[in-house]
């Protein structure tokens, strides 16, 4: 194996795939990140046996071939290489690395002994936005569970309907809820997707306005794949909840608030909140045309902020975790948003005001006092 490739493109390659390098004791190859190198260019292979990543890199390949070395020594060293062109070269059981004055070798093991990453059988491939894909995986993650207990809810849910995408989590005690149109039909199915492959996906999907996604599911796995990005994760096993029958019917209330002075008024309640509780008292008021955030810690003190907003229906109250609060607005891009609310034991609902309203639903259960 003979290679060589800018340093940039061989350092962006390895940041992707030498973050799920695992640790696996009982399995030391998983510490390695696989180096092949083909006719169209070098790849770069990491795998924890949940979730492989495959990152194509372009290169001269002189000599093809694949080997594999310990993935966070080879990154870490790539990463310090000032010189922009690398020079890669198996020899016995080491690779030689050698950019300008800096030669080093780097002992490693045959790639035989790296676990094979399984294809994903399928005919039906779905294509989707990458842009629309990472946001709407960035507004459902927020909302995963943690707790083991219930697998189900450690992932996201992915819905497909004719040529929509629903991504769903929840922990139970809110729920985010984001369609994605798709750019071709495809067969209903739900499965659901790790959290840690989500993040994953968040993490190294390309920025390109255009890009598009390939995704392929089947019974036990997913892979997504763009040009030069390949993830493949294995599903939770389970059954996701029901969470339509929770959504609520038509509020009482409907509010519509300045997103940024929301996000500071509740920033500043947060303060004064109980510790443990993270509570905030949400006041609507319809005579008065303005939401009233009140907070008090006996050991802090006390805060109440007053937000001017458009209210239509009735004057309403609920109390919140402030947290759950600006979880949801943060993953809100329009200037302004809209609240709904029923009563104070009925979950309160956020989207965004315009044309994606329908888009982005953000539901957090009260606190009951």
């Amino acid at each position: 194996m003979k290679f060589s490739c800018t340093q940039e493109n061989m350092n962006s390659g390895l940041n992707m795939v030498a973050h799920i390098a695992s640790k696996n004791t009982n399995l030391p190859i998983l510490h390695n990140v696989l180096i092949e190198a083909k006719d169209e260019g070098v790849e770069f292979v990491a795998t924890n046996l949940e979730i492989g990543v495959r990152v194509h890199v372009r290169g001269k390949v002189e000599t093809p071939g694949s080997f594999t070395v310990p993935a966070q020594v080879f990154s870490n060293y790539i990463n310090l290489i000032s010189k922009d062109r690398v020079d890669v070269e198996l020899v016995g059981s080491e690779i030689v690395v050698h950019a300008g004055n800096q030669n080093t070798k780097i002992k490693g093991e045959e790639a035989a002994e790296f676990p094979l990453i399984p294809e994903v059988e399928s005919t039906d491939k779905l294509s989707l936005p990458i842009e629309e894909l990472r946001e709407a995986l960035s507004q459902a993650v927020v909302a995963v569970s943690s707790d083991s207990s219930r697998p189900e809810l450690t992932g996201v849910l992915f819905r497909v309907q004719e040529r929509q995408l629903t991504v769903v989590a929840t922990d139970s005690y809110r729920l985010a809820e984001r369609h994605v149109q798709m750019l071709n039909a495809g067969v209903e199915m739900s499965v659901i997707i790790p959290s840690a492959a989500v993040l994953e996906l968040i993490r190294i999907l390309p920025h390109e306005e255009d890009g598009v996604v390939e995704l392929v599911l089947s019974d036990s796995q997913a892979r997504f794949k763009t040009t030069d990005v390949e993830l493949t994760t294995r599903l939770i096993e389970g059954v996701f909840p029901d969470y339509e029958q929770i959504l609520p019917s038509e509020p009482r209330t409907t509010v519509t608030v300045e997103r940024e002075a929301l996000i500071k008024a509740v920033k500043a309640a947060s303060l004064f909140s109980k510790s443990g509780i993270h509570d905030v008292n949400v006041h609507v008021s319809q005579e008065k045309q303005e939401v009233t955030l009140t907070t008090v810690n006996n050991q802090v003190g006390e805060n109440v902020t007053k937000v001017q907003a458009e209210v239509v229906g009735d004057s309403n109250n609920s109390i919140f975790n402030h947290r759950f609060v600006l979880d949801g607005l943060s993953h809100i891009s329009t200037p302004k948003v809209i609240m709904k609310l029923v009563d104070n034991v009925t979950p309160g609902v956020f989207t965004p005001q315009g044309e994606t309203s329908s888009l982005y639903t953000y539901l957090i259960m009260p606190i009951k006092q």
